[in-house]
């Protein structure tokens, strides 16, 4: 059998036609195409860039494809990012000159020297490639080669194929390359053109540019690459994946000894650097950098929450299809509202109350807080981690018990005698005072009984068979004020308010908290609380946590509601703030009227139903419990005039099931209510963040708030 090194590889009619092809090309190189441009461009040159007419003439300042960040409020704390190619853009001063030697060294060594293409360098390929067919080989230089990942990166980025990638480059890709090289060059410098390429060439993987590359393999920055080092990376260009060291690592260390000597044989080493650097090791150190809101840590639903929104906002592409690709690769840097302080302090909080590491029963605890006036939410943590499968160590759930199904959350939770403010808001819009004093006593209203609902037809409604009820606890029948029986939580109060109020004005004054429940219509626009709804008044319409804080925080804020907001402002990749946080107010409510729910609510942390959940601060706090039937949901939502939480702990799954005599945290008890976990919850975090936000005192009411007329 003949020695490989003797077969000769027929030539074609078509190798002379490529010859031909390349032969022309080559021509107008030497024609005066590629004059480095320390000669200056001349007349040969401006007529031969003539022929290249119809061709693009310029090239993006780097590549399209970059990694998105999510940053915490401070602009600093990572959150989480998102990448389809894994790169971090430095400066070529941040590169280590080793990696900037090396990589001249194997792949254009003449780079300073000529210009956009080398003559001598595609004579040579040109020859070679005619003369040895089976032998092809390239005569790109380094801005050539960044030409051509430019190309490749705005193919990806368009959700196009590539064809100027290795033996799928075509000629008149060749031609297109030389033609935008020429164009770069001469609006370039040599140093600005190596250091995008050395931030957009492919290193392995998701690994795109040197920076990200050496922290992958090594943890440390591109400035701090040794000799071998950057003789390794600088291998893995001419095959990324073939050279990656923690996959074949024998023929990484080849490819990294050749480009060694490459180095030595240009003089940028000494003998003593080469023969030390190749018989070193590889070294590796590796660090795995995980893309999208399961690195997020204890923020990992909030980053969630801020995915929703992105996909739901038009500012991030026209099309769901276009906001997530741009989110992968349009580099991104969104700076989002949400405290780490108050992020950990929510996260202990919730943990607190019942481990997710050791959740037997499957207890369900989150919690949201919002800035009144604002609207920014500063922390959003719930009893589990991120995910659809359980990895053994946590709870693991993909719903953000915190919001609705519109932004990656459920259908909502009950929530129960929360909702009474929302009667007591009424009952003050109409002119009566919260100091009235009315008849508590009847646990019942007759079929024949005409509630008034002035936006129906008639003017009322009635109840089929009558409207029965209980109070939680007994002893509590009886003739008392308004603020007495809120304060308290009794139904039997509630209902005697409700008997005197018009029902449609309840469900105005929901509408205008924007009380919203989980759920969402066909075309994706949230549901508003059902009123009028007798049983919708103690709260059996479903509802979410951040829907409520935020409607607590208008009565914080003296009536003014603010949306919720998660997004500070976002930037391009070039740093361009393309949207900026604006707080989206109105007024919903008369500052007499909060400031008379506040006047009540204050009441029940002092004396009422979560008397043992103060936050030593009764002149400024307010809260409000919640419990549905056999205990299924409980809450606690209360305020500053600074911060607005609602602290929900119930079941997700097991809607119906009671949370009385389950393990919470080791313990069972015979009965639970508001007050109880979802109250201490609330406690925890309050008592660590109210004092950092405006803990000013709420302003009384006016005289006839505090009246006793109804």
């Amino acid at each position: 059998m003949a020695s490989s090194k003797n077969v000769r590889t027929k030539r074609t009619p078509g190798d002379f036609i490529q010859f031909i092809a390349l032969s022309i090309i080559a021509g107008f190189l030497t024609a005066g195409i590629l004059i480095p441009p320390t000669v200056g461009m001349g007349v040969a040159a401006t007529s031969s860039i003539n022929w290249f007419k119809g061709l693009p003439e310029d090239m993006s300042d780097g590549p399209l494809s970059q990694p998105s960040t999510i940053l915490a409020s401070d602009g600093k704390t990572e959150l989480a990012s998102f990448y389809s190619q894994n790169r971090t853009s430095v400066p070529l001063s941040d590169m280590s000159k080793h990696m900037q030697d090396a990589i001249i060294s194997v792949e254009d060594r003449t780079f300073y020297e000529h210009g956009a293409v080398s003559p001598l360098g595609m004579f040579r390929a040109v020859i070679n490639n005619f003369l040895r067919p089976g032998n092809r080989q390239g005569a790109s230089t380094l801005t050539q080669q960044y030409v051509n990942n430019l190309l490749i990166d705005q193919a990806e980025v368009n959700g196009e194929e590539a064809s100027t990638l290795g033996a799928n480059k075509g000629y008149m890709d060749k031609v297109k390359e030389i033609k935008l090289a020429i164009s770069m060059e001469q609006n370039k410098s040599k140093d600005e053109i190596l250091e995008g390429y050395l931030n957009i060439v492919n290193l392995g993987g998701s690994n795109y540019g040197v920076e990200a590359a050496s922290q992958y393999y090594w943890g440390i920055p591109a400035s701090k690459l040794n000799v071998q080092q950057s003789a390794l990376l600088a291998g893995m260009v001419q095959s990324p994946n073939q050279y990656r060291p923690d996959v074949n690592p024998e023929l990484a260390k080849e490819r990294r000894n050749v480009v060694l000597g490459t180095m030595y044989r240009d003089g940028k080493i000494t003998e003593d650097e080469y023969n030390e650097a190749v018989n070193s090791e590889l070294d590796l150190d590796l660090h795995t950098t995980d893309s999208g809101c399961s690195t997020a840590g204890n923020a990992d639903y909030f980053c969630n929450y801020i995915v929703a929104k992105v996909m739901q906002d038009k500012t991030f592409g026209a099309t769901k299809d276009d906001r997530l690709k741009n989110l992968y690769q349009a580099g991104y840097t969104i700076t989002t509202t949400l405290s780490t302080s108050a992020q950990n302090d929510a996260k202990d909080a919730v943990e607190s109350t019942q481990p997710s590491d050791n959740n037997p029963d499957n207890v369900n605890t989150s919690l949201v807080s919002v800035e009144p006036g604002s609207g920014k939410i500063v922390a959003m943590a719930q009893n589990s981690k991120l995910g659809d499968v359980d990895d053994g160590s946590h709870q693991v759930s993909g719903y953000n018990y915190n919001v609705g199904a519109i932004d990656g959350g459920s259908s909502g939770f009950q929530p129960g005698s929360t909702f009474k403010p929302i009667v007591l808001a009424e009952w003050i819009r109409e002119g009566k005072g919260v100091n009235a004093f009315i008849d508590g006593t009847s646990l019942s209203y007759p079929e024949s009984f005409r509630w008034k609902a002035s936006c129906v037809d008639g003017g009322s409604i009635y109840v089929p068979g009558g409207w029965k009820f209980g109070n939680a606890e007994e002893g509590y029948q009886t003739w008392n004020t308004v603020a007495y029986g809120i304060k308290n939580s009794i139904n039997s109060f509630l209902y005697s308010m409700a008997s005197k109020e018009d029902l449609c004005g309840v469900k105005k004054t929901a509408e205008d908290l924007r009380l919203y429940t989980g759920s969402s219509t066909p075309d994706n626009k949230e549901v508003a609380y059902s009123v009028p709804d007798v049983a919708s008044l103690i709260g059996t319409q479903q509802t979410t946590p951040l829907t409520m804080a935020s409607a607590y925080a208008t009565f914080a804020n003296e009536g003014t509601y603010c949306t919720p907001q998660a997004i500070n402002e976002v930037k391009d990749r070039r740093g361009k703030v393309i949207q900026k946080f604006k707080a989206d107010c109105s007024k919903a409510l008369d500052k007499d009227v909060a400031n008379g729910v506040n006047y009540v609510l204050k009441q029940v942390l002092v004396d009422g139903s979560a008397w043992r959940r103060g936050i030593d601060l009764p002149d400024a706090s307010a809260a409000k419990t919640g419990t549905t039937d056999n205990s299924t949901q409980t809450w606690t939502v209360g305020y500053t005039r600074g911060l607005s939480t609602a602290s929900w702990v119930g079941n997700l799954d097991q809607q119906n099931r009671p949370l009385n005599n389950l393990a919470i945290n080791g313990k069972t008890l015979n009965y639970v209510d508001g007050a109880t976990y979802a109250g201490g919850q609330w406690q925890q975090f309050m008592q660590s963040q109210a004092k950092k936000y405006n803990t000013k005192k709420f302003n009384m009411p006016s005289e006839k708030v505090l009246g006793t007329q109804y």
